[in-house]
């Protein structure tokens, strides 16, 4: 095991590379500035390498990276802004790093030479998605029927759906799966046997004494321990899965409410959520492109061939396949977008990618997501008081986001452009040719995509360095 610090003003991405990091069974501390860098290398501290960011809000990362290697510790330097072989060159020749990085890297890359800079053999992947895949089929059961032939014991009601007496017509939800709230105390939900060995009758396996393994796993993180939404939103953790590039999971939690979204290469690719009516059928339901019988007619298939609820629709004829996938897409969407709004809750990390050969290929840029999650669910209300008139945008030195994969119309464009940091709030609504919702919906969505940011211009503190390492 390494100790590492992790040195990066994003504190989203600090985060996910700190959590990752700890999945490898590493000891991993995140500060967001470099004088807490600096503070964290007292004589009490000790740490086996670091991740240094050269672009921070207050000093220089060279001054970062001096100061450790002063320490001896052996440092890896990323940047978004300064990029070439110039820059990689002077980071490692000069500032003493021992690999550079530029962003948007690949976080399985990075760590790699994290872990050989501090010494330490790299966690061997297949062990380490062995532990994930326990962790999350602890946590996400499918819903199936249990065979009269292997009674289950009644379940507890879930909360998250009034009547649960009553029949589910939507028992196994394309690209969602039932959420198990009390997986925290590692209490298996009962499945069906159609289902592959080793998941059918997996409480029943679990339930028998066996003996304790030679070796221990090392413990994962607890998901609530990944943070707090009271710190973040929904689409700065998006950023940061794509700024990595990572592959894995997001889980979210508010209450009795649970949502978990899946990436690959930093995109979307797969949501679930444990509210009955975000189920596939039921979304088709309210969507319109199914009636009641309709849905009733697939769920009774589904149960007597064993199949996904989607699989059925598809094999009656109810769905195409086109429909199939662009109502798939919609409804990740729309899992999402109904966490945007959330200001309380946990969030966790998880490396585990979707081993599941069936799921539809989906593949939805962040970007994208964030910009029309924003103005299809965000009222008029919300936008003015987030984007108050006084308020000033300037661009990001480092947006995890090339303008050039953002789909901005031509009114939206030359918004981004006017918002310059000359101009406040209510400036720009009096430039553009969008209604004042658009117009709010626009700058609100650029923020959160860390496309635009603002600044606080407060006295005696250090600037950011926008030049030079």
């Amino acid at each position: 095991m390494a100790r590492l610090l992790i040195v990066e003003d994003n504190q989203e991405l600090a985060s996910l590379i700190a959590t990752v990091a700890q999945t490898r069974g590493h000891d991993a501390l995140a500060v967001f500035t470099g004088e807490s860098a600096l503070e964290a290398l007292g004589p009490a501290s000790r740490f086996d390498a670091a991740l240094v960011d050269l672009l921070l809000p207050d000093i220089r990362g060279s001054e970062v990276l001096g100061a450790l290697r002063a320490h001896g510790i052996p440092a890896i330097a990323v940047s978004g802004v300064y990029k070439g072989d110039r820059f990689a060159q002077e980071a490692i020749k000069v500032h003493g790093a021992c690999a550079f990085f530029e962003k948007p890297f690949e976080l399985d890359a990075v760590l790699n030479a994290l872990e050989e800079a501090a010494g330490v053999p790299p966690a061997p992947q297949s062990e380490l998605l062995d532990e994930v895949d326990l962790l999350v089929l602890e946590e996400l059961v499918q819903e199936e029927p249990v065979p009269e032939a292997a009674p289950a014991p009644e379940a507890s009601p879930d909360p998250a759906e009034p009547d649960s007496a009553a029949p589910d017509p939507d028992p196994d939800p394309d690209m969602d799966m039932e959420m198990d709230l009390s997986a925290d105390t590692n209490t298996a939900a009962p499945v069906s046997e159609a289902l592959p060995l080793p998941f059918a009758r997996r409480d029943a396996v679990w339930a028998e004494p066996v003996p304790a393994p030679e070796r221990r796993r090392r413990e994962l993180p607890e998901w609530s321990l990944g943070g707090d939404l009271k710190h973040t939103r929904v689409p700065r953790l998006l950023n940061a899965y794509y700024e990595a590039r990572h592959h894995g999971e997001l889980k979210l939690r508010q209450g009795t409410v649970l949502k978990v979204v899946y990436f690959e290469a930093g995109r979307v690719v797969y949501a679930a959520s444990n509210l009955a009516p975000e189920r596939f059928g039921r979304f088709c339901l309210r969507k319109g492109a199914l009636t009641e019988a309709q849905l009733n007619e697939a769920a009774t298939y589904a149960r007597e061939h064993s199949l996904r609820t989607g699989d059925a629709l598809l094999k009656r004829g109810l769905l195409s396949p086109s429909q199939r996938r662009r109502l798939l897409e919609e409804q990740v969407k729309e899992i999402l977008w109904s966490t945007f709004a959330w200001v309380e809750g946990g969030y966790g990390f998880s490396p585990m990618r979707p081993q599941r050969a069936d799921l539809v290929p989906l593949s939805l840029f962040p970007g994208d997501l964030i910009l029309e999650g924003v103005t299809r669910t965000e009222t008029l209300v919300a936008l003015r008081q987030s984007m108050a008139p006084g308020r000033r945008l300037f661009p990001s030195a480092a947006p995890p986001y090339g303008l050039h994969e953002l789909k901005l119309t031509g009114p939206q464009a030359m918004l981004l452009t006017f918002a310059d940091g000359t101009k406040t709030v209510e400036d720009l609504l009096a430039l553009t040719d969008l209604s004042e919702r658009e117009a709010l919906a626009t700058l609100r969505g650029l923020e959160l995509s860390g496309v635009l940011e603002e600044r606080q211009e407060t006295p005696g503190r250090r600037q950011r360095i926008s030049f030079g390492l």
